[in-house]
């Protein structure tokens, strides 16, 4: 009996737990906010869909000990759709580890220590950092400013100091490139978020060739 008692709120506790996980992570998703919400998302509704599949299929089970065979079924049938969602979710966290593991897949050996070494502008706080693609070696931070006209302009005088070579034919485009062999850093302004994310690759051929004539790296 005293296991029974505490059964409930244990469980609503539960319930309530995995809800606003679930919320927290829609909310996240819809702001299109850094993280792995997707993955809090799925595990919260896999949490979900377990309970309600153990409580359901135990009222069908006192239904059924009660002679109540017909109200079994509806209970037992709701149980079943709950555990086609819990398959659903289990799928979809499937699917996303493998889709992360192509988009979120380079090897960072050698660019993490050069885009986390690089200088920050006063007034910026990092959200994010990110792997690029599989099969590269590309790097990226995304960071918020509260005065993005002064990033452009900060990079350009502290990047040259570093040995860096600005492409002067990004310059006046939303992303401005600097090279420094075998390394290509591209500054992106995104207006709209009031942030910027800095992008570091490393390229086995010199990116020379695609700068402008006179400018060498």
């Amino acid at each position: 009996m005293r296991q029974r008692a505490l059964l409930l709120p244990a469980v609503s506790i539960a319930y309530a737990i995995a809800f606003a996980a679930a919320l927290l992570a829609i909310d996240q998703l819809a702001e299109y906010m850094p993280g792995s919400w997707f993955e809090v998302l799925g595990a919260a509704v896999l949490v979900l869909c377990l309970m309600t599949v153990a409580l359901l299929l135990r009222t069908a089970w006192r239904r059924h000990r009660e002679g109540l065979d017909r109200r079994g079924v509806f209970w037992a049938g709701g149980a079943a759709g709950a555990a086609v969602v819990g398959i659903v979710a289990v799928l979809g966290l499937f699917e996303n580890a493998q889709i992360a593991s192509v988009i979120s897949g380079a090897d960072t050996h050698f660019t993490k220590p050069i885009i986390e070494a690089l200088p920050r502008p006063a007034g910026t706080t990092l959200l994010d950092e990110q792997p690029g693609l599989a099969d590269t070696e590309s790097i990226s931070e995304d960071f918020t400013a509260k005065d993005l006209n002064s990033i452009v302009p900060f990079y350009e005088a502290a990047l040259a100091k570093d040995g860096w070579v600005e492409d002067k034919t990004s310059a006046t485009t939303p992303i401005v490139r600097f090279t420094k062999d075998p390394f290509v850093l591209s500054v992106a302004i995104d207006q709209p978020s009031s942030g910027y994310t800095l992008t570091v690759d490393r390229v086995l051929t010199s990116p020379s060739a695609s700068l402008s004539p006179g400018i060498s790296p």
